[in-house]
C-alpha cells in the first residue's frame, strides 16, 4: 500500500474511533518480529509500551528494511505506517523524508493522544538513527 492509498483510506474515516481501529488493523497485519531482535539495542525509547525496531539494508541498490513489534497493538499499527514510508527507500532518501508532512496528511494527530504522538516520533528518531548508521 502506498502512502497515498493509506491517506485516502484514513481520510475517508471521519470518526476518530474508526481511524484508531484502522491503525490497529494495520498492526495486526504485520509479520511477526523474530524474538531474537527484541534486544535492548533495538528497544524504542519514548514509547508508552515496550516497542522494538530493527533495520537492515538489503539488495542492490541498497534499500532499507525495518521490522518492529510492540506489546501495544496501536504502536504496532503506527509502526506499520512507518514501514510503509521507509521500507524500500535508499538510506539517504529515507533521511530526506518529511514525516511531519506525512503525519499531517494522514491526520494522525486526530487519532492519537499526545503520548502516542510522542511514541510515534520516538520510532521515527530510531528509524533515522538506523538509516544514518546504514547510510555509511
Amino acid at each position: 500500500m502506498t502512502i497515498e492509498q493509506l491517506e485516502r483510506r484514513l481520510n475517508a474515516l471521519s470518526d476518530r474511533t474508526l481511524r484508531y481501529h484502522y491503525i490497529i488493523q494495520l498492526g495486526k497485519r504485520l509479520p511477526a518480529m523474530d524474538p531474537a531482535l527484541r534486544t535492548e539495542e533495538n528497544q524504542v525509547r519514548g514509547c508508552m509500551s515496550p516497542a522494538w525496531l530493527a533495520g537492515a539494508v538489503e539488495g542492490d541498490p541498497p534499500r532499507l528494511h525495518f521490522v518492529g513489534d510492540s506489546e501495544s497493538i496501536i504502536v504496532k499499527g503506527l509502526f506499520a505506517i512507518l514501514a510503509e514510508v521507509y521500507n524500500g527507500e535508499a538510506p539517504d532518501d529515507a533521511l530526506a523524508i518529511d514525516l511531519s508532512d506525512i503525519f499531517e496528511r494522514l491526520r494522525l494527530g486526530e487519532a492519537l493522544s499526545p503520548n502516542r504522538r510522542n511514541g510515534f516520533y520516538s520510532m521515527v528518531k530510531k528509524i533515522r538513527r538506523v538509516a544514518v548508521s546504514l547510510a555509511g
